[in-house]
């Protein structure tokens, strides 16, 4: 049976744990694919027993983890903020079409942005009436009905 070096075994195994990753969501193989590539390094650098090659990959895989994971998944994943000041949660002068009645406090249906959402209004909106986005907040929006003066967006 052939002879595999160790910093190999290593490297491979790292990209292994790459390529599951992408499979699996949750973002923590990434960090063993880290500690199997640094214990190929340390293979590299010295002659280590397998007992250590362990200790350092368990070490490496941990230790990335826990101090860059939370860093590096705003950055590959990115954010979602649900703060009230967030452009997402108050559109400014947004316009759409009522397609299913408004009849508070039962909401009806609105399509703006190529979209259907689920909507709010202080008085009943009839079915085909442009309205004024006045706020979303999360997969609901508030409505008023858009004035002769005001312009369509």
């Amino acid at each position: 049976m052939p002879h595999i070096s160790p910093v190999l075994a290593w490297f491979l195994v790292g990209i292994a744990f790459y390529v599951v990753e992408l499979a699996v969501p949750g973002f923590i193989l990434f960090f063993f694919g880290i500690g199997a590539w640094c214990t190929a390094l340390a293979a590299y650098l010295a002659d280590i027993s397998l007992s250590a090659q362990l200790i350092v990959f368990l070490v490496a895989s941990l230790t990335t983890l826990i101090l860059l994971r939370t860093y590096l998944q705003k950055i590959f994943i990115g954010r979602f903020q649900l703060d009230e000041a967030s452009p997402q949660a108050q559109p400014v002068a947004t316009t759409g079409v009522v397609t299913e009645d408004i009849l508070p406090p039962a909401p009806g249906k609105v399509k703006y942005g190529g979209t259907f959402w689920t909507a709010r209004a202080d008085e009943p909106i009839p079915r085909g009436t442009m309205v004024k986005i006045v706020q979303q907040e999360n997969l609901e929006v508030k409505v008023s009905p858009l004035s002769e003066t005001e312009e369509v967006q």
